[in-house]
């Protein structure tokens, strides 16, 4: 009996299946190819990869705007491209370029003045010296600036060489933005082309990756984007120009150095109160007392402009909350720069998503 209750149990057991070793060698060397051939791939896309993010930015950011105009256009969608792409063009780039070219003309006057001695820096005011902290040495260092520059830069050529060489990494790196800016605009221009095989190949490559239709990640990749371009970057685009148009109307010296300055604080975060405390303590030191009242105003609304708007955009039509949104852009910022703005907030709202589910749950 007991034989019998044995060969039945070993009949009963599932039967054990052995892969051949050729089978597994030749397995292993398929997935070694494919990662070469991905690497290979990456390498080859690796210098194109933030111009194609931005491009893809842009072109989901305009969407909306390509198809209400490929409406009014009877459905001619290349020509809305088109249109849309001058546009931009004609909005960003022109200003940019002719900002750049009016700090580029107004830093060689400086240079040229300082070479001829000819450079001349209005004295402080006595109500410098009542500042906290700082009040004593910001008098003294200005005095001497004002007296004699060279003597200024002999005393403190530490701080002098480390204002210029920074100043001259922001002006290449405006060049190279503005360079970037123009083809990615450009690129957009033909994405938004083919928006609609775009769309599809984007919405079944995420389908497959997450193997699942329950999370759209294409969808919230998409609002994602067009959240943080309106909440960030549009909030920081209508700061700066307001800001400009302040300096500019005031006579502020250097306008399109300081609106540039403003517009990279905004879109980190940091705001453009640093900037606008620079400008009040100049208009108050050189500008008459009307025009140092108002533009103080006017600075100080402009600063606390995006406390109102940023909240209003972001959270409008989110698919997560606006925190997670706000926190993803601004570490990564942080963590991978500028384009991290975008890239941080999209995987931090995928991955909110994915733990929300996750906690109530629900399948994928």
């Amino acid at each position: 009996m007991d034989s019998i209750q044995t060969s039945d149990s070993i009949q009963a057991s599932p039967t054990v299946r052995t892969v051949p070793s050729r089978q597994i060698i030749h397995l292993v060397i398929q997935l070694v190819a494919l990662a070469f051939l991905l690497n290979f791939c990456f390498n080859v896309l690796s210098p194109f990869i933030n111009l194609l993010i931005w491009a893809g930015i842009f072109a989901i950011a305009l969407y909306p705007v390509h198809q209400k105009l490929k409406k009014m256009l009877k459905g001619r969608n290349a020509l809305a491209a088109v249109i849309i792409t001058v546009l931009m063009l004609v909005i960003f780039i022109l200003p940019a370029v002719l900002f750049a070219v009016k700090t580029g003309g107004e830093v060689k006057d400086l240079l040229t003045k300082y070479k001829s001695g000819e450079v001349d820096i209005p004295p402080p005011g006595e109500n410098v010296k009542n500042w906290p902290l700082i009040g004593n040495k910001a008098y003294n260092l200005w005095m001497t600036a004002s007296t004699d520059l060279n003597v200024f830069i002999q005393e403190n050529p530490d701080r002098v060489k480390s204002i210029s060489s920074r100043a001259v990494d922001l002006i290449k790196s405006s060049g190279k933005g503005i360079l970037l800016l123009t083809v990615a605009i450009i690129l957009s221009g033909v994405l938004l082309s083919y928006a609609t095989p775009v769309g599809n190949f984007s919405r079944t490559f995420f389908t497959k990756l997450m193997n699942s239709s329950k999370i759209d990640m294409a969808a919230i990749a998409t609002v994602t984007i067009r959240n943080v371009v309106k909440g960030i970057l549009g909030v920081a685009c209508i700061q700066s120009a307001l800001m400009g148009l302040g300096l500019v109307i005031a006579g502020v010296p250097y306008a399109a150095l300081w609106v540039l300055l403003c517009l990279i604080l905004a879109i980190v975060q940091i705001g453009t109160l640093p900037v606008a405390i620079g400008v009040i303590i100049y208009i108050w030191n050189t500008g008459s007392t009307t025009t140092a009242i108002i533009l103080t105003i006017w600075v100080l609304l402009v600063g606390l402009l995006d406390n109102v708007l940023k909240p209003l955009v972001m959270g409008k039509g989110a698919p997560v909350p606006m925190l997670v949104i706000f926190l993803g852009a601004i570490g990564g910022v942080m963590y991978s720069g500028f384009i991290g703005m975008f890239t941080g907030a999209v995987i931090l709202s995928l991955g909110y998503r994915l733990f929300d589910i996750w906690i109530k749950g629900t399948e994928i």
